[in-house]
């Protein structure tokens, strides 16, 4: 038996499949300062009456990644990168805390320059001030030697508790590419992590031990353990499992749009002719190309929880999520709550939807109704 398990913003899914296909399935609230409680939550669910040891494999996909990075909140980096003559490493900066230092590896892997001890000190300074403990160390051509990244990884490590070198994250030349997608693996890896651990400690308090794979912005899958050190890989599983899921599902022929709508996100992806389009030289996080090959998906800030405001003279909704909607038990308003009182749906307690749009929209001098609508059609 196969069990499926994705770990949303808002709710953990989970299923139970066997030769005869679904035979469990379970929905639980996502509790994000205790992923262990949703990921134990869900699984249980779905193995009762079950022999754990039947498990043959356990397939994950998670949207924590993609969520973070979407709603601006992803860990702060610091940048460290060494390039020689040519390119200006200055134009790629990413991110607030981004530093360049002396040194030179040609194409050929030659050392032309050696690295700048002291300017590498230097540099390390303002980011233990910030009190940093994610960095990204890049060269230019460091995947054809790699002695520059590790002298600076080395010199991060008594302050650092994750650091990414470039060429782990493949080898094929392209620098700015390279330093973006450094950057978010070190910028998701915390939280990547607290979701591995959940995994990992919850399935083995329920005697599961099969094998552990996570999902792929491209749709394949790869080992948990090696994905601590890639989290990049994963920051569009939630994506991919939608796609996957509508190939598995549906007999995809025509140019068709996927919409995912989640509590946190809204996941878009296109077909062309029943196939999913693909990124294959590496999708654009936060505006910037990547090396990390995916299906062709968007992920964009407006689910059904996502946090009602007020700003410029117009209701905004998203990107952030505040905890579940007031119709779900939570204390702030969101879309969900918004379309209850416009009249588009009547979902948990609506009456807590009520309360609280009301509430916001005296505060902005406005009528509950026209908020409402505000923020369903802004």
């Amino acid at each position: 038996m196969l069990i499926g398990l994705d770990v949303g913003g808002t709710h953990t899914d989970s299923v139970l499949i066997g030769r005869e296909g679904i035979r469990a399935q379970a929905k639980v609230p996502t509790v994000h300062d205790n992923l262990l409680e949703s990921v134990i939550g869900g699984v249980r669910a779905v193995l009762e009456g079950v022999d754990p040891s039947a498990v043959a494999r356990v397939n994950l996909s998670t949207t924590l990644s993609t969520n973070a990075i979407v709603e601006g909140k992803a860990e702060k980096v610091g940048v460290i990168v060494t390039a020689g003559p040519g390119i200006d490493p200055a134009s790629m900066t990413i991110g607030p805390h981004y530093a360049v230092v002396a040194g030179s590896i040609d194409h050929r892997g030659v050392e032309v320059m050696g690295l700048d001890g002291r300017g590498l000190e230097s540099a390390l300074k303002p980011f233990r001030k910030a009190g940093l403990r994610v960095f990204a160390a890049v060269g230019k051509f460091s995947t054809r030697n790699t002695a520059h990244e590790n002298a600076i990884r080395d010199a991060l490590a008594p302050h650092s508790d994750f650091t990414t070198a470039g060429h782990m994250l493949s080898g094929r030349l392209n620098f700015p590419r390279r330093i973006a997608t450094a950057y978010y693996n070190s910028a998701v890896w915390r939280r990547y992590t607290e979701f591995a651990d959940a995994v990992e400690k919850g399935m083995r308090s329920l005697g599961i031990s099969a094998p552990l794979c996570v999902l792929k912005a491209d749709g394949g899958t790869m080992p948990l353990g090696l994905s601590r050190t890639l989290p990049v890989e994963t920051i569009l599983s939630g994506p991919a499992a939608s796609v996957m899921g509508i190939i598995a599902l549906c007999d995809m022929r025509d140019d068709s749009v996927l919409l995912d709508i989640g509590g946190t996100t809204t996941d878009i992806a296109v077909f062309a002719s029943g196939a999913p389009l693909i990124e294959p030289d590496g999708i654009a996080l936060g505006g910037r190309r990547t090396m990390v090959r995916a299906l062709c998906t968007r992920s964009i800030g407006v689910g059904g929880d996502s946090s009602l405001g007020f700003s410029d003279a117009r209701v905004t909704v998203g990107p952030e999520r505040r905890g579940p909607s007031m119709a779900d038990g939570g204390s702030r308003p969101s879309l969900i709550d918004a379309c209850n009182v416009a009249g588009f749906c009547s979902y948990g307690n609506t009456a807590d939807s009520a309360k609280g749009i009301a509430d916001l929209a005296k505060k902005h001098g406005m009528k509950p109704g026209a908020f409402a609508e505000s923020a369903v059609f802004p």
